[in-house]
């Protein structure tokens, strides 16, 4: 019987853990979005200006369809 209740306090330390690393790793990803937002900002502007102001939309990588 000590050897299952062993292996009994093992196991619940080890599902606590589980979900202590599943909150440190979320709470990671927000991070990331943030370093994210921060680092490129600027070049997502750049883009957004470059599709808006492109006089001619590119179709399937630059190709035009001929009638």
């Amino acid at each position: 019987m000590a050897i299952i209740n062993i292996i009994y306090v093992v196991m619940l330390i080890f599902g606590i853990l589980q979900i202590i690393l599943f909150f440190k790793v979320w709470g990671m990803t927000n991070d990331i979005k943030e370093i994210r937002n921060k680092y490129l900002k600027d070049e997502d502007e750049k883009r957004r200006q470059e599709v808006k102001y492109d006089p001619s939309p590119k179709i399937s990588g630059g190709v035009k369809p001929t009638i």
